[in-house]
């Protein structure tokens, strides 16, 4: 029976994953093709996932992400309690730059997208808060492990610039990424500015390194300290 309604879990897990990486809704044989779960389980998972608010469904039968996902996402945002600290200084970053801040916290083999403030051109490098994407992959990625410990001459340089700049996770996307730590030096998360490579230039990149690298020794200033060890 508890591996029943484990593996039912799992599948309604499945289909909620599904509409991570997407802003339009799904249909029931969409979802049934995207998680390979037979399509009378999805329409009977939708619909209790529906009922609890972490889907919707329109006039069109179409699903898309229910507001009880947004509750979720504020209460883990909550728990960080940086956002009153973290948000002025990303938005100061785009304001200064031109291009979208994003604030990334690890969160078990992941990195999360915490807080964003976009870009104000019509052209630009689009995340959405609570975005999951794998740890090690971007230029965030090779920041964290860099500022985690990771041995290897790649990551020492990066430790040693105090920020990487390089092309981005996605075609034709430029990103400078830089640790957020805390005075003894504990890893709290990592800062990137990013957008379309082809306004945001090398010598616009340079320029973004010094107001990065500032902006990291501002947030030394404001957060709380922690214990390496912890």
């Amino acid at each position: 029976m508890a591996h029943r309604i484990s593996g039912t879990v799992n599948k309604a897990l499945d289909i909620l994953d599904l509409f991570q990486h997407r802003i339009g809704g799904l249909t029931a044989t969409q979802i049934a093709v995207g998680t390979g779960i037979n399509k009378s389980t999805v329409v009977r998972l939708c619909a209790t996932l529906a009922g609890r608010g972490y889907l919707q469904r329109d006039a069109r039968a179409m699903f898309t992400v229910g507001s009880q996902i947004e509750s979720l996402a504020k209460v883990f945002r909550s728990q960080f309690d940086m956002e009153n600290t973290v948000r002025p200084v990303l938005a100061r970053l785009r304001d200064e730059t031109g291009e979208s801040t994003s604030f990334y916290v690890i969160e078990d083999n992941a990195r999360v997208c915490l807080y964003r403030e976009n870009s104000h051109h019509n052209i630009r490098h689009v995340v959405e808060e609570g975005t999951r994407l794998p740890f090690k992959e971007g230029v965030v990625g090779r920041v964290l492990l860099a500022f985690s410990g990771t041995k290897g001459s790649e990551y020492q340089i990066i430790r040693d610039e105090g920020y990487l700049d390089a092309e981005g996770r996605e075609p034709f996307t430029a990103s400078l990424s830089a640790p957020v730590l805390t005075k003894s030096g504990y890893l709290i998360g990592a800062l990137v500015i990013s957008g379309p490579s082809s306004r945001f230039s090398p010598e616009k990149r340079k320029a973004a390194g010094v107001l990065i690298l500032d902006a990291g020794a501002q947030f030394k200033k404001l957060l709380p300290d922690r214990d390496c060890n912890n």
